[in-house]
């Protein structure tokens, strides 16, 4: 069956469901029907309760269809010299807890993917910031390929006592760090996490073929970026990627939105 009529099956399919499930729930809330309850209505189990499970049962049957389906599939690529992509993989940091940050940056330097360039940002350049750039330097920053540089500013807001010039020069030092080094790290006046990941993009422009993003608090698999390399290489319909996050485990940490 071609992709497209797939595809469009799948919309049809999920908007009907989608509308169902709407339709249902609202049907309970209307009439309030109940099929058991306690006589003063302390516990009970009605139709919205009902359509409510449902949509979960089905929702991870799915899911969890889906999970097998990619696990039997999921050979890593193997690309030829003359297809070889390059990847940078950026981690966004915000007075992240020590331990978490350790973890984060020991398992992107696990990642089995050849000429990996890992870039942390850090949302801060205060004192109380620096620790995080102190583990950067424990975990990476033990080979000639790592760079780091502390900025005043970011790429949209001037730090304090930062010219026109400085800034400018600011901005080039950034760009040259973060293309030179296979791992870097920048420390950046605060402006939130999209600055951060602004920071990162417009320092690595064209120079990579794909980004991958992550939190300072994420624990990554060696496999992570040759799995979903293999699915953008595979399907040239699709643009972007999620990862297969799981809960943590034994004190380890997943990501989150700051």
């Amino acid at each position: 069956m071609p992709v497209q009529l797939t595809t469009a099956l799948r919309v049809v399919g999920t908007s009907l469901f989608a509308l169902a499930v709407l339709g249902g729930i609202l049907a309970a809330y209307v009439t309030g029907y109940q099929f058991i309850h306690t006589e003063k209505h302390y516990l009970s189990f009605g139709l919205y309760g009902a359509i409510l499970g449902l949509h979960l049962l089905i929702q991870s049957l799915f899911a969890f269809l889906e999970h097998r389906r990619m696990r039997r599939a999921g050979q890593p690529i193997k690309l030829s010299c003359q297809q070889r992509r390059s990847v940078a993989l950026c981690i966004a940091a915000y007075q992240e807890d020590p331990d978490y940050l350790r973890k984060c940056l020991r398992s992107a330097q696990r990642i089995a993917f050849p000429d990996l360039k890992v870039v942390m940002v850090v949302d801060g350049n205060r004192q109380e910031d620096a620790y995080m750039l102190d583990i950067f330097h424990e975990v990476l920053g033990g080979t000639e390929q790592a760079g780091f540089f502390v900025w005043r500013s970011n790429f949209h807001e001037a730090g304090e006592g930062e010219t026109e010039a400085s800034l400018q020069e600011g901005m080039e030092r950034v760009r040259a760090v973060v293309r030179a080094s296979t791992f870097s790290c920048i420390m950046q006046k605060w402006g939130g996490k999209r600055e951060v990941m602004y920071t990162a993009f417009k320092a690595l422009g064209d120079s990579v073929d794909y980004i991958q993003v992550c939190d300072s608090d994420t624990v990554l698999d060696p496999a992570c970026t040759i799995e979903m390399l293999r699915v953008l290489e595979e399907d040239p319909q699709v643009g972007g990627v999620g990862g297969d996050v799981q809960p943590p485990r034994k004190g380890l940490a997943v990501e989150d939105d700051q």
